[in-house]
């Protein structure tokens, strides 16, 4: 039987009769772990490297997020490369090796380079040594090799007292999304500095990724697996109500607009015809006033209808941030807003 830390609370796991690199939850947080492969005899110390941040691919929007896969490989079999373990490396384990010897004695790149002396001033008190922050195209491949394929966005390693973090240039794309993946390896980084080498993404870095959050340091909302879980569930049940509000909403247009016509038709034709009747006369008023009650009754459902559409995106926002928060958990697809709720003929 394997028994291992859980990555969230460090209670101690037991893995029954899970083999290495499927799921195991934890009892007392409920987290969902990777099980890591048995430990052996140790042997002579390897580059140790932490993992950075990641976000997970996967199609699928509604089942739990599953912590670890995108952290497979230099999470729970960190210590493997650190000489705790004699498993053979996978494919995946061995390119961030190869990627971290490769980069240990290159300048850093001077922009990443000045971003992170901005918030180690700012956030650590100038109290971090000069680390070298660099980008490494070949991140992107790491997770194409790894049993589920994740994104690799960013990772901090070391050879004894040389340091460096490397980012993935995917994250260019997006100012915030290099911030917070640059967060990440930050706090591994710090708290390597400070002696604490086993904590992972554990108490420890949670502790500290929450005060850079509360500092703004990046975006980003921290929520539980339940908590996106919970929001997640109202947003499909939402869209469902939302598309079912904008059909209707359609066909009222189509009445309206019907109706619009009709009316003008009808008042064109008793201009023509010259003065009416007192009872065509009020028949034409009693429709014109109808087609107006209509037409505000309309409007009215529109506005409602986008009030729901705008708490939904307010909502959706809500839901992306958790998604993108970096502590190291792999999130599901994000979700797109809503466009406004369709016109009503006035």
């Amino acid at each position: 039987m394997s028994r291992f830390r859980c990555g969230r609370c460090v209670t101690v796991v037991e893995a029954g009769s899970a083999q290495p690199g499927q799921a195991v939850v934890c009892p007392k947080c409920g987290h969902t772990n990777i099980c890591p492969p048995p430990r052996a005899t140790a042997v002579q110390p390897a580059p140790e490297v932490r993992s950075g941040s990641s976000r997970a691919i996967w199609a699928t929007l509604i089942c739990v997020s599953l912590a670890a896969a995108g952290w497979l490989a230099w999470v729970r079999f960190a210590p493997a490369l650190s000489g705790g373990s004699s498993h053979s490396k996978t494919p995946s384990e061995t390119l961030q090796q190869e990627l971290l010897e490769q980069n240990l004695d290159k300048p850093g790149d001077p922009e990443l380079g000045a971003m992170y002396q901005a918030i180690v001033a700012k956030h650590f008190s100038g109290a971090m040594p000069a680390i070298p922050v660099l980008w490494e195209p070949r991140l992107a491949q790491v997770g194409l090799l790894a049993p589920r394929p994740f994104t690799l966005e960013g990772m901090f390693g070391h050879v004894r007292a040389r340091t460096v973090i490397l980012i993935n240039p995917d994250v260019q794309r997006d100012q915030q999304s290099l911030v917070r993946a640059l967060c990440h390896e930050m706090v591994h980084a710090y708290l390597y500095t400070t002696g604490d080498k086993t904590t992972d993404h554990g108490p420890a870095f949670q502790l500290v990724l929450q005060r850079l959050s509360s500092e703004g340091a990046f975006e980003g909302i921290m929520a539980t697996d339940q908590e996106r879980a919970a929001l997640r569930a109202w947003i499909d049940n939402e869209t469902a109500s939302i598309d079912a509000a904008r059909r209707e909403l359609d066909e009222l247009g189509a009445t309206v607009e019907t109706e619009r016509a009709g009316v003008e038709r009808a008042i064109a034709d008793a201009n023509a015809r010259g003065a009416l009747s007192p009872p065509e006369a009020a028949a034409l008023t009693a429709r014109r006033d109808a087609y107006n009650q209509l037409a505000i009754d309309a409007n009215m459902r529109s506005a409602r209808a986008q009030a729901a559409r705008d708490h939904f995106n307010r909502e959706v926002e809500r839901y992306n941030l958790m998604l993108v928060y970096p502590d190291g958990i792999d999130q599901h697809a994000a979700v797109s807003a809503l466009a406004a709720a369709p016109a009503i003929p006035r």
